[in-house]
């Protein structure tokens, strides 16, 4: 058998909080990979080895590790479950051929798993799920089932049948004990976290027996001779079972349920042998390239690889994490980027990853990850090739960003240097943006949600000392007037030399909301020379940059229509200062009104969570607009427009609202006048 068949690459994805870096400990521990399991809660473990992920106790960023058991060699990609850092998840998936997903036995969470689930049926990725910590009180493992098929159909079938041990005939069960592999019909007990085959315990045969019958039956629907002999009841035998269960997961026509308490390592052992027989190797799983053409894992083709992630140390430099699809890469191949241009590029070392350790290696053939050191223009998401090979893998797309804050440096001599280094925490994680906000000019670091920019501004200081202050991003009012007015301003000072002497007639006239604001003469006579005119202009402009509410003042036409002028004492200056004396007399007497930017919503949401969806935007000033069906079955799309201050936070809301379900995208739609009984000011934030 070539190495290339004994390779497995998977990723363990589930919801925050389900154990999944847990239970990569002891997959690890199993292989002999550490000489034992490390702890999420004592920041001991492989995967989750950055100091935020250790201070929040759960994955923040995507974390790789190999072992190796009886000769199979398994990559494992610890991905982050929590909502907010789902872009990397689906960044690490495009360099995997399988993907297990961890659930706690907890049929409520279930519904956690869909955004997850979408990713991994998009790239047909086989798949199976973990029901973890099975030894938790409260553990359900049967209702939890019901709930993984009632989302997601009847090919989702139990292939082990957990036992539990009880010490009263009246508990329903203390403490997990072991589980039935339905497929042989044998059962396995725990001996600490090693397993010894027994006799199926005789209170769990009758149900065993039926989730046996559920998947031989949901295993038919993909194999007519097994159908045959299920319909004229003959029990097929083992091997037939086992070839077809090997078969139709592998390619993702059944999805098989296991069992497993990560904690104590129990079911670990049976999880590394479904990997093994159930999931394909990168020989039987050709990634596609962007035109959906399966490229072969030839080592002796052109290199071709796909970035999935970046790393940036400030001493060691910049790691990018790629998955070796054709060919094979050294450290002296010489790379080609073909996603900026076909700029060439040359590795400083390449690295196997076990956790923040680094393994220099010589070379990586096809179906590995690896991590070139210095390809400093690399970015993720981006195809490497060498020999001038020209072909592109597609892009995984990201969720745009939905929560911001405004970040400055304490200090201002650091204002270039911020600047740098977020464009660093930038490159490491692609689903964060930065931006200037056009009307009140802050920095903007905007994000997937609170806790992922939280996250960030952490990493922002640990790693590069910069201290910042955030805050919520000021909401960009504007002020307009809903009435006309003429005012005469004249500008006189008088000094030992010349004196100064502008004198304006000025007319304002609100316009259509949007229109912006313009200026305009109608002089006659030369009473305002013309090459005053300017400067009374810009005079006018610079006053309407501060309304009387402090905000910028939009949607006027101001008309400079009579004046005087001197000889002598006239200048720019004196006719900039008239204007602006005008037009700070003129606003308060053309009933001015402070205007909210108004955002159009588009709510992506599941049917149950609809109404709750309606009721949230009424309750934010909302204007329903209508609602549809979404492309994704069994989901609603909801449009309102909304004041965009009421959706600084919603982001949160609306997860908390649905289980992290709901996602949303909003633009600038208009501007409206603020409600009468609403209160803001100059600095108005949220």
């Amino acid at each position: 058998m070539s190495e290339i068949d004994r390779r497995r690459n998977v990723a363990f994805v589930g919801p925050h909080h389900a154990g999944k870096t847990t239970l990569v400990e002891a997959l690890l521990a199993q292989c002999g990979a550490i000489p034992r399991r490390g702890s999420v809660a004592d920041g001991s473990t492989v995967t989750d080895h950055e100091p935020e992920d250790v201070a929040h106790a759960q994955s923040t960023t995507v974390g790789f590790a190999h072992g190796t058991c009886d000769g199979l060699d398994i990559t494992v990609v610890d991905t982050p479950g929590f909502v907010d850092f789902h872009s990397e998840t689906h960044l690490a998936l495009a360099g995997v051929d399988a993907a297990i997903v961890v659930l706690d036995a907890d049929p409520a969470r279930v519904a956690q798993t869909q955004g997850l689930i979408a990713a991994i049926e998009a790239r047909r990725l086989p798949h199976c799920f973990v029901v973890n910590k099975l030894d938790r009180p409260g553990a359900d493992f049967e209702a939890t089932l019901a709930a993984l098929q009632a989302h997601y159909g009847r090919h989702v079938v139990a292939e082990q049948w957990p036992i539990f041990a009880r010490e009263r005939a009246s508990d329903k069960h203390s403490g997990f004990h072991g589980y039935v592999d339905l497929a042989e019909m044998r059962a396995h007990l725990f001996d600490d976290a090693d397993e010894r085959a027994s006799e199926i315990p005789g209170d769990t045969r009758e149900r065993a027996q039926h989730a046996r019958a559920d998947l031989l039956e949901a295993m038919a629907d993909f194999d007519d001779h097994l159908m045959e002999e299920l319909l004229e009841g003959v029990e097929p035998p083992l091997d037939e079972v086992e070839r077809d269960l090997c078969s139709e997961c592998a390619h993702d026509q059944i999805v098989p349920v296991l069992v497993a308490a990560g904690a104590s390592g129990a079911g670990v052992s049976a999880l590394v042998r479904a990997i093994e027989r159930w999931f394909p190797s990168p020989a039987d799983a050709p990634m596609l390239d962007a035109e959906g053409r399966p490229i072969a894992p030839d080592p002796d083709a052109p290199l071709v690889a796909t970035v999935i992630k970046t790393s940036i140390h400030p001493q060691s430099g910049k790691l990018s994490v790629v998955r070796v699809i054709a060919g094979t890469i050294r450290t002296d191949t010489p790379l080609t980027d073909i996603s900026q241009g076909g700029e060439k590029l040359r590795a400083g070392g390449l690295y196997r990853l076990q956790g923040r350790k680094h393994e220099t290696i010589g070379e990586a053939g096809p179906g590995t990850i690896v991590a070139i050191a210095r390809l400093e223009a690399v970015k993720s998401g981006d195809t490497l090739t060498s020999n001038g090979h020209k072909v592109l893998l597609p892009r995984v797309q990201l969720d745009e960003p939905s929560f911001a804050i405004a970040i400055k440096p304490k200090e201002r001599i650091d204002e270039a240097k911020l600047f740098q280094m977020l464009a660093r925490i930038v490159e490491e994680d692609p689903s964060l943006h930065l931006d200037r906000a056009e009307v009140t000019g802050e920095l903007l670091l905007l994000g997937n949600g609170e806790q992922h920019v939280a996250i960030a501004v952490e990493r922002l200081s640990r790693k590069y000392k910069v201290d910042v202050e955030t805050a919520a991003p000021q909401i960009p009012y504007l002020e307009t007037i809903t009435a006309a007015t003429e005012v005469h301003s004249r500008y006189k000072h008088q000094t030992g030399g010349h004196g100064q002497f502008g004198d304006v007639w000025l007319r304002f006239e609100p316009r259509d909301r949007g229109a912006g604001s313009s200026f305009g003469e109608s002089i006659v006579g030369g009473v305002v020379p013309k090459q005053f005119i300017p400067a009374v202009e810009k005079g006018v402009r610079e006053a309407l940059a501060h309304g009387p509410n402090g905000f910028p003042v939009t949607d006027l036409h101001v008309t400079l229509f009579d004046g005087q002028y001197h000889d002598v004492d006239s200048s720019e200056q004196s006719f900039k200062t008239a204007a602006g004396m005008g037009v700070r007399e003129a606003l308060p007497k053309c009933r001015p009104v402070v205007l909210e930017p108004i955002s159009r919503v588009a709510v992506t949401v599941p049917n149950a969570y609809t109404s709750t969806v309606i009721a949230q935007l009424t309750g934010k000033r909302g204007q329903i607009l209508g609602m549809a069906p979404a492309d994704e079955h069994g989901c609603d799309v909801v449009e309102a427009d909304v004041p965009q201050v009421e959706l600084a936070r919603y982001i949160t809301e609306l997860r908390t609202a649905t289980q992290g379900l709901g996602r949303y995208r909003a633009r600038h739609e208009r501007y409206d006048p603020v409600p009468g009984n609403r209160a803001v000011g100059p600095k108005t934030a949220v």
